[in-house]
């Protein structure tokens, strides 16, 4: 602004302010004891605020994810707590719910389970194992005579290799020795499979003679055996038709994946993968029949005994009743005196003769049992791809096989199979053109789906966040509260820019004033005349206005900034 008194017209530029205050910049202190104190207060909350958003921003893309670990009863819980503090384990707690650290999780359940906490108490077992002292009744005893053999069963039963784990629940019935008919006992078994394991069928049977030998008079069809997702596996309730039934399917799917298995180990080497699809069909007889038979072959008779008697008299003999009345003469017997001497008297005779002969046929005893889940018929579909021919354009064609082919393979799975035609087994082998999608190329999946991909997002945004915070808020605030003149002076005018006055200027003041009283200093300030008149003072204003509107604009915001 002009001086009024003396004979130059001083503006400053940005070097000669500050040589004019230089107590304004001093220090920081210099400058909080001269700015407004308001105006202080506002601008260090605003910057200790913006520090702890940074703060909070670099803690939260630090902090790892967690994970709940389990829900657990109080008791289970005091005592997972006490594991985990006991190893400086980090972990959040809501309610009854564990969280710890994800990158943590599988370390920790296998910690827990080295140390038995994974498994539960189970319920109902605690009253039943109290020590009561003395008092104790015969039911309470039997009952723990029975949880331990529970206990003892269901170890046993975890030996095996795709079971995890065992529960096995007995029901009992009391002894009564005057009941007409005993009840028999009952067991039911829940089996947990391991993780990527599946329980077979010869495995249930075992389970099921484990606990049928285990309990005394338990028959094997008293036994229940379900596994962990609710699946019967032996039903000791169900009438022996329906389990029947239910095991002859079982069977049957299991013959035919066995047949399936057989037909790609076959057409796999031969075809690959995916350019052929096989179904297979399996009907088995499973009738029981059972048979004696006795058979004679009367071709071969053979003598197995013979009994000849025979028996001959010739002459007679004496007679009469054997003693001494027979030797006697007969009281008045006549005796004639002359003999017939021309007759000749006959002695009887016996002849007796007797055969018996007893004959022995060839005999055939056969005792058949027939065998069940026999065969009865299989049939065979096996659908092969078209192969594919390069063209003339070069492009691919599907092209039926050839017949030969078929033949080929057909003979390979009649001999692989044991394909009999006796019992009507069918086998179709068709080249047919499949239907493919195409998938196309497996890509990766995305950067943003990948795991890792969070928390360096997490980080990155903080970063981010707070360099934004540093670079446009908190580094404007620290220069204005350190040098709050260097802000007021940009916004007022660049005193270089602003000084330098054209030729019209210095030329219509030379024409209103004297040439020697007008024009620039060695300092570079502006030389105008003494102005003692209001005219005169009015006189170069104007011409500065009409000639410099621009620095007649800055001036008077400098006015008005002065004032504030």
């Amino acid at each position: 602004m002009a001086d009024a008194t003396g004979t130059n017209l001083t503006i400053p530029d940005q070097n000669q302010v500050q040589d004019h205050e230089p107590e304004n910049k001093s220090g920081f202190m210099d400058t909080l004891g001269s700015a407004d104190m308001m105006r202080q207060m506002a601008l260090v909350v605003v910057l200790v605020i913006c520090v702890a958003i940074a703060i909070f921003i670099l803690i939260w893309s630090q902090e790892p994810d967690y994970r709940p670990l389990a829900k657990m009863e109080t008791q289970e819980l005091i005592e997972t707590l006490d594991y985990m503090d006991a190893n400086q384990i980090e972990y959040k707690l809501e309610g009854n719910i564990v969280y710890v650290r994800s990158d943590e999780f599988q370390n920790i359940r296998l910690g827990m389970t080295r140390q038995g906490l994974t498994k539960a108490s189970e319920a109902g077992t605690d009253i039943i194992m109290q020590d009561m002292g003395f008092g104790v009744s015969q039911r309470v005893e039997m009952e723990r005579l029975k949880h331990a053999r529970e206990k003892q069963i269901a170890a046993t039963i975890e030996d095996i290799t795709s079971i995890q784990k065992a529960r096995v629940l007995l029901a009992m019935p009391k002894e009564n020795v005057f009941a007409r008919r005993e009840k028999k006992a009952s067991a039911t078994v829940v089996l947990t499979a391991k993780r990527g394991a599946v329980i077979a069928g010869e495995e249930v049977d075992a389970v099921v003679d484990i606990v049928a030998s285990a309990v005394q008079n338990m028959e094997p069809s008293k036994v229940t055996v379900t596994d962990s997702n609710g699946r019967l596996l032996n039903s000791g309730s169900q009438d022996s038709m329906s389990a029947r039934a239910r095991k002859e399917y079982e069977i049957e799917r299991q013959r035919e994946q066995e047949y399936l298995e057989k037909i790609d180990a076959i057409l796999i080497p031969v075809l690959g993968i995916g350019n052929y699809t096989a179904q297979a069909d399996v009907t088995m007889d499973f009738t029981a029949m059972e048979q004696t038979q006795r058979s004679y072959n009367p071709d071969l008779p053979a003598v197995r005994s013979e009994m000849i008697m025979e028996e001959n008299s010739v002459g007679g003999g004496m007679g009469g009743i054997p003693g001494a009345l027979t030797n006697q003469p007969p009281l008045d017997s006549n005796i004639p005196e002359e003999a017939n001497g021309g007759s000749q008297q006959t002695l009887p005779g016996r002849t007796a003769k007797e055969s018996t002969r007893n004959y022995e046929l060839d005999t055939t005893i056969s005792h058949t049992k027939k065998q069940t889940g026999v065969i009865r018929r299989l049939s065979v579909s096996v659908a092969v791809d078209y192969t594919q021919v390069v063209g003339e354009d070069g492009a691919m064609t599907p092209t039926p096989r050839k017949q030969e082919e078929i033949l080929n393979i057909r003979r390979l799975l009649q001999g692989g199979i044991g394909f009999d035609v006796t019992r009507g087994d069918s086998l179709e082998v068709v080249s047919v053109p499949f239907t493919r999608m195409d998938t196309g190329v497996i890509e990766e999946l995305p950067l943003w789906e990948q795991p890792g991909f969070l928390p360096i997002l997490k980080l990155v945004v903080g970063g981010l966040v707070i360099i934004i915070l540093i670079l446009f808020v908190i580094r404007p605030m620290l220069r204005r509260l350190i040098h709050p003149d260097e802000t007021n002076d940009t916004e007022e005018f660049d005193a270089d820019e602003g000084l330098d006055l054209g030729d019209d200027t210095i030329s219509m003041l030379t024409s209103e004033f004297d040439e020697g009283q007008v024009g620039f200093a060695p300092d570079g300030s502006l030389m105008l005349p003494d102005l003692h008149k209001d005219e005169d003072v009015l006189k170069a204003v104007r011409a500065l206005v009409a000639n410099e509107p621009e620095l007649s604009a800055q001036v008077v915001k400098g006015w008005l900034m002065q004032d504030e």
